[in-house]
């Protein structure tokens, strides 16, 4: 990826600068000169709308992020309000501070240490004025990476790094155009490819302007892989991540919960529904948080949407393990690398199958079950997010397919099973066998009891 001042200014970033300039005051610290040192606007200027164009026209000398300041914008004053106001306004994140060891007095001290400079308030304050909650979700990453890395038994130095990383991991999404990140908008599979690209631009600002050391833009880089290696950009594990990028990987997913109802129980499902994504260490931190959690919260009512969809999606995975085996023993077997790609998806599609039997919701797909109108509450606010949590799986698992195909005759092939993995279609697995599921499919979390007392 190129640096910053051998490419021209991202329109996107551009655009929400000038957006802010037309309500705040920002100002151009540093003569903006291009590559050939032509000066393109004085030191003192105040940004307009008028210099946009000019802008966007040219390759620059030094990157316009640092050749920009703005008044009054995000500071860490009000990011210290923020992180309060969630931890007297969320008794979850209080619990999960008080899980991991830290305290919430200890971990606020923390984010009241973070420092930004010119470049980076920037681009909180763009966060901030450019999307609904944004700066509120950061501040929140911010505080229960903290608290995750303290799980981990890292030091004071690795904490401060979760902190600057949780607070800084989606600012790559800034440079990314905005039709693809409207809310609720369901990205294809192949549009993801704008998507995936913003944790490692988010690590190249980091390093280019932050001042940073380099494993603050490494974490923020790791923000979406996976223990497991089933993550994103690079699709790394293991020990390849660092204890940083682990503790921000699993505070953003925490953090995507925590405004729902039974934010916890949702929390835990969704870190342990496959075994493997998240390290036992972290998620022993949400586990203890449920534990902590108050009798009367925990008597909270599950307002569960019911399990529609579960005997389909079950019949949906087989469909797509028969078309997957199919084109491995087909077409695609003239191609090692291709036959390479297919056999590692049928691998996370098959782990996906053993989520789905472990978690018990193979019990509604057979015939005598009697779990029904009248079962227990908690059981349907389960079987919910347990289903929901595996279509998403089974969503990455498109998105990956997708953009790992480049060439043309590759796509053709392939298109099926990546609509098949992307989408609960209409008569995508309507081969529904006769036979009930297998018998052997008993004795699930599930049907002999609630998943949250299940194991990582």
């Amino acid at each position: 990826m190129p640096a910053l001042h051998a490419a021209p200014v991202n329109r996107h970033y551009l655009d929400k600068v000038m957006a802010v300039a037309e309500i705040m005051a920002v100002e151009v610290i540093v003569d903006i000169l291009d590559v050939r040192g032509l000066k393109l606007v004085a030191k003192g200027t105040r940004v307009t709308r008028a210099l946009q164009e000019k802008l966007i026209l040219h390759k620059l000398r030094q990157p316009f992020e640092s050749c920009v300041r703005v008044s009054g914008g995000v500071d860490q004053r009000a990011i210290a309000g923020i992180a309060g106001r969630l931890v007297e306004t969320s008794p979850s994140l209080a619990h999960i501070l008080r899980a991991s060891g830290k305290g919430s007095a200890a971990v606020l001290a923390q984010l009241a240490r973070l420092e930004f400079g010119d470049a980076l308030r920037m681009m909180l304050t763009v966060a901030d004025r450019n999307g609904a909650h944004a700066l509120e979700h950061a501040v929140l990453v911010s505080l229960l990476s903290v608290c995750m890395a303290q799980k981990l038994g890292l030091g004071e130095q690795d904490q401060m790094v979760a902190g600057l990383a949780g607070m800084l991991h989606d600012i790559g999404e800034l440079y990314v155009a905005p039709a693809f990140l409207a809310r609720g908008k369901r990205l294809l599979p192949h549009e993801w490819s704008h998507i995936v690209v913003h944790p490692r631009i988010g690590q190249m600002l980091i390093d280019e302007l932050g001042g940073y050391p380099a494993a603050v833009g490494r974490a923020v880089a790791e923000h979406h892989e996976r223990f497991d290696g089933s993550g994103y950009p690079r699709q790394i594990g293991g020990g390849q991540i660092s204890a940083p990028g682990q503790a921000v990987a699993v505070a953003e997913v925490i953090a995507g919960l925590l405004l729902t109802d039974h934010p916890l129980e949702r929390a835990e499902l969704a870190l342990k529904i496959i075994p493997g994504e998240y390290s036992h260490e972290l998620l022993s931190a949400i586990s203890g948080a449920l534990r902590m959690a108050t009798p009367d919260a925990a008597a909270d009512p599950v307002r569960a949407q019911g399990g529609e969809g579960v005997e389909h999606l079950f019949w949906r995975i087989a469909a797509i393990l028969d078309v997957g085996e199919g084109l491995m023993v087909g077409v695609a077997a003239k191609s090692p690398g291709m036959l390479e790609l297919l056999h590692k998806t049928m691998e996370r599609v098959r782990t996906i199958r053993r989520a789905f039997i472990s978690t018990g919701l193979d019990v509604y797909v057979r015939p005598e079950s009697d779990l029904g109108a009248g079962t227990d509450q908690m059981l349907l606010f389960e079987r919910e997010v347990a289903g929901r949590e595996i279509q998403w799986r089974l969503r990455d698992i498109a998105r990956d397919l997708a953009l790992q195909t480049s060439a043309p005759d590759e796509q053709v092939l392939l298109a099926p099973l990546v609509r098949m993995l992307d989408d609960d279609l209409p008569g995508a697995a309507r081969a529904k066998p006769l036979a009930p599921a297998p018998a052997a499919w008993s004795g699930s979390v599930l049907a002999g009891g609630s998943m949250r007392h299940g194991g990582a």
